[in-house]
């Protein structure tokens, strides 16, 4: 599609143009800067326009971390510590479910997110090959970076997994890269990093296509007990970091989700490798684990993006929500209200996730990048009156305020509705399906 964005407040992590416009050729910017030029260059027939006067134009928000297949089980089981909800909890409910419950669940999240102007999102979860979460989010049209799962009670069955996931999905058109990820390091043994690590340069290299290494790092507290007396191992200076680089698997690849309970070699092992964090701060927050240094890994040069984590322990999709969190959470915890500004978390929502994942074309309005494009209402009386764009973008928006969302080119939401499937249908499908998963759990205590 040849689209002309015009009219509206053109912005990003690095500039504000107030009568701007974006044009879109294919999947591609091809031009971002003034309505008025853009006008006298784009003026033929064949380019639809869109008029944003009283709308924000921007990069579509990155979800850098969750899992968007439990939509299942959102509100399913709070106000639980994190061993106790994953063990009697979310662990039972997710041995019931089949592929295609995945893909159902995947496919609500992927709408979900795109209701809320996220156009990126990189999910862990299991794999099947026909039905996953890769599968479900392209057909809404969701950009996704597919986690596939490892865990050490199924060692050759992870790795086969993950090798049939990066030899069907990896690249295989413009909206799908999967992701190596074993789930933590108190469910990993040692020999299973490694072969992820090598794994990750394998496909890299076959595909010319980056693979990342996703996981959950130094979420709970006792974690470095847990993997010592499960593994039989060494952690040595009590940091996670530093035994994951003994076992040579950081990299500038490695996105590090949570990372709450980082000690003082955790921040610099982190910062020398070039490991990427995405904070969730919500999620950590109801889980009761505690508040992630972000200020310190940003001191420390550590790229931070940001992340939901799973609609079960959120319980929502909501980027723009996690955004206002993480800057008030951090101005709190500090007593610091110039700490983490709004345009800084802005950026970690869009180009510094993007950047997490291996894109180095996603996450600004720039030339040449991927059109993932959002317009955003701000003429509402909730949102008025618009005095720094900024703000408005992380203290004062809500997935309310979506006009548009466009996905590499293609306009998938408009005036604030998905129009590529039933959507009540699917809403009413998940819910009679979450239900009968429930049932068969308590049924089976």
């Amino acid at each position: 599609m040849n689209l002309v964005i015009e009219g509206g407040v053109v912005v990003d992590a690095e500039r504000v143009i107030w009568d701007g416009a974006v044009v879109v050729e294919d999947n591609r910017i091809v031009f971002v800067g003034d309505a008025g030029e853009a006008k006298r260059r784009f003026s033929s027939a064949g380019y639809d326009r869109v008029d944003a006067r009283g709308k924000i134009i921007a990069p579509g928000l990155v979800n850098a971390h969750t899992h968007i297949a439990m939509t299942l089980l959102r509100g399913y089981a709070d106000d639980l510590a994190l061993q106790e909800w994953l063990e009697k909890w979310i662990w039972p409910f997710e041995s019931r479910m089949s592929p295609r419950d995945i893909e159902l669940g995947a496919l609500l999240g992927s709408i979900e997110s795109l209701l809320g102007g996220v156009t990126t999102v990189c999910s862990m979860y299991h794999y099947d090959p026909e039905h996953n979460e890769a599968s479900a989010a392209a057909r809404a049209g969701l950009r996704i970076v597919m986690g596939v799962a490892m865990f050490y009670w199924d060692e050759e069955g992870s790795v086969s997994r993950v090798r049939d996931a990066l030899s069907r999905w990896h690249a295989r058109d413009d909206l799908v890269r999967v992701s190596i990820s074993p789930h933590a390091p108190y469910t990993v043994s040692p020999d299973m990093w490694r072969v992820a690590e090598e794994l990750r340069r394998e496909w890299s290299a076959r595909s010319g296509v980056p693979v990342t290494i996703t996981s959950h790092l130094v979420e709970d507290w006792d974690e470095p007990r847990l993997v010592r007396e499960r593994f039989g191992v060494d952690i040595p200076d009590g940091s996670i970091y530093k035994y994951l680089d003994g076992l040579g698997v950081l990299s500038r690849y490695f996105v590090a989700a949570h990372s709450i309970h980082m000690n003082d070699v955790d921040f610099e092992v982190a910062s020398e490798r070039g490991v990427n964090i995405v904070h969730n701060p919500v999620a950590n927050l109801k889980l009761g684990m505690g508040i992630a240094d972000v200020p310190r890994m940003l001191r420390s040069g550590i790229n931070v993006g940001l992340g939901t984590d799973g609609p079960a322990s959120n319980n929502t999709l909501d980027m723009f929500e996690t955004m206002k969190v993480t800057a008030l959470l951090h101005k709190g915890s500090y007593r610091d209200p110039s700490l983490l500004p709004a345009k800084k978390v802005f950026e970690m929502a869009t180009v510094d996730g993007a950047r997490a994942l291996g894109y180095n074309d996603l996450g600004l309005l720039r030339e040449g990048y991927l059109a993932d494009i959002i317009v955003i209402d701000y003429r509402k009386p909730a949102s008025m009156p618009l005095f720094n764009i900024y703000s408005h973008l992380v203290y004062v928006f809500r997935p309310g305020n979506i006009d548009m969302v466009i996905v590499n080119g293609e306009v998938l939401v408009e005036d604030g509705k998905y129009s590529k499937m039933d959507v009540d249908e699917l809403v009413d499908r998940a819910s009679r399906r979450a239900h009968e998963l429930a049932g068969e759990v308590s049924g089976g205590a």
